[in-house]
């Protein structure tokens, strides 16, 4: 039986609106269902959220002070009779720097440490003593937890403290300038130092968690002379610090009195290596063949030192090639740098394949050790690392009227980012940079006496020639906290000095 094509379509328009019908039908059941289990989320969230919000239930004796300074406290809202913990949001710093000479810049990592625990009495409440955890400085936050949860929270500032050591000597006395609670964060992290209002250098204290020594010689006539301390991340002083975001932060001054005389560091002098941040930079593990040792007799030492080389194990009545490996080229002639080998000596091994072998260390680069290979027939069967330390070659004329020109060499200067500069003050006002890298760790340059009749400073001071990251700019700048916070290399300071006379 035939439809006729009116009541087809009618039909075929009855069952599509059927079907559409159904299909809004189940559209809007599973749309009310998936809203309803959002705002469900959303109400779990919020009520998670209040059961998680935590109280101001602690209270302290004072909102801010210093490392180890003594706060009391007082804690309510506990559970009764239960073991309670106060947990500090401590912060550690250290540099990051790869490739064994690029340096990227701090890096910063927060965790939280139990600094007290204790018991809840009857009614909830606990009450106490704890000290400022060592570290850096800023805006902390103190909770209190029970059963491993936060329960409460309050905020607390330790502010960074400065003492300076000696008050008083004669020219040339080293000044050391001890921190504690300097900041981690970008506006805290620099503070820069001025010496009778000359810009002299920068102080850090990044690897050492806010501690940090700064180091620079009294300069100037018999007198007074004012030492400034400001924060500074843009690489110099913020004058106007009162008018910054944070005015109720310290800004030390000190007047350090130069009396008559001179002291006995006024003398030309290189320090000894420090220690570097973090331990200095992991070099490569060192590869020796099965039963063989190489030994130097030292680990380091100035150009033209002594060393003996001695190794056990090697191919028996064998040529042994001593291979020195460096690093040639320069990072801003466009042509680039890389690593280069050269012969040191060849010794043959005796008939139980022992081998010693007496040189002078090379005239090269400074900064990270030096790989030497004891190489037979193109293979290496040993290694050993030597490290080359600055010091100062000439140093000529000694004393002189204004305008006399002074010349310097130094040798043992480095080639990374972190050690292929020292950074020159006069009188302790920064005057400019000097690179060895392109000169193969040879620095000659010369330096203008000028000033009233008598001795006057000539400092060189690490510091970092490239950074990656420049949030706090910490290039091209003497480092004066370089005995404990330098990155990469244990890089010394180079002291000098000149006498004016009439």
């Amino acid at each position: 039986m035939k439809v006729p094509m009116k009541k087809t379509w009618l039909l075929l328009l009855a069952l599509t609106s059927s079907i559409a019908l159904a299909a809004c039908s189940d559209t809007e059941d599973n749309t009310k269902v998936d809203i309803d289990k959002e705002v469900t989320d959303v109400s779990a969230k919020k009520e998670k959220a209040v059961e998680e919000k935590l109280l101001n239930n602690i209270t302290l004796s004072k909102p801010r002070g210093f490392v180890r300074d003594e706060v009391e406290f007082n804690v309510t809202d506990l559970a009764a009779d239960k073991p309670v913990e106060l947990v500090w949001n401590s912060i550690d710093g250290k540099y990051i720097v790869e490739d064994l000479y690029a340096v990227i810049g701090p890096e910063f990592t927060e965790k939280e440490i139990t600094i007290l625990e204790g018991t809840a009495d009857a009614a909830g409440k606990w009450a106490g003593k704890f000290n400022v955890p060592e570290g850096f400085g800023g805006d902390f936050t103190l909770w209190v937890k029970q059963y491993g949860k936060k329960i409460g929270q309050v905020g607390y500032t330790v502010d960074p403290s400065f003492v300076m050591e000696p008050e008083s000597g004669p020219v040339g006395t080293e000044i050391s300038i001890k921190m504690e609670g300097l900041g981690w964060s970008t506006y805290m992290r620099n503070w820069q130092l001025t010496y009778d209002n000359k810009y002299t250098g920068l102080v850090t204290g990044i690897s050492t968690n806010g501690t940090a020594v700064a180091k620079i010689r009294a300069a100037g006539s018999v007198g007074d002379h004012a030492i400034r301390l400001r924060t500074g991340y843009l690489g110099m002083q913020y004058i106007n610090y009162q008018q910054s975001p944070y005015p109720d932060k310290p800004a030390p001054d000190f007047m350090f009195k130069i009396t008559e005389g001179v002291a006995p560091t006024i003398a030309n002098h290189v320090e000894p290596a420090p220690v570097a941040a973090d331990g200095g930079v992991e070099m490569p593990i060192l590869k020796q063949k099965k039963d063989v040792k190489v030994a130097l007799s030292v680990e380091e030492g100035i150009v033209g030192d002594p060393v003996k080389l001695t190794s056990s194990g090697l191919p028996k009545d064998t040529e042994i090639e001593l291979v020195w490996n460096t690093m040639k080229g320069s990072r801003v002639s466009g042509k680039g740098f890389g690593e280069e080998v050269m012969t040191l000596d060849k010794i043959k091994t005796d008939a139980s394949g022992n081998l010693s072998y007496d040189f002078p260390v090379p005239d090269d680069l400074g900064g990270i050790p030096h790989r030497l290979d004891l190489v037979a027939d193109g293979e290496v069967y040993g290694q050993a690392y030597l490290r080359i330390l600055p010091s100062i070659v000439d140093f000529s004329p000694k004393s002189g009227p204004v305008g006399t020109k002074i010349s310097i060499t130094i040798k043992g200067g480095g080639w990374t980012e972190f050690d292929n500069a020292y950074y020159l003050t006069y009188d302790n006002a920064y005057t400019g940079y000097l690179c060895a890298f392109n000169s193969q760790g040879n620095l000659t340059f010369d330096v203008i006496a000028t000033g009233d009749v008598g001795h006057h400073l000539i400092d060189l001071y690490p510091g970092i020639y490239k950074q990656q990251e420049l949030s706090t700019d910490m290039t091209l700048i003497p480092q004066l906290t370089y005995s404990t916070d330098h990155p990469g290399s244990s890089m010394p300071a180079i002291r000098l000095g000149f006498e004016v006379t009439e």
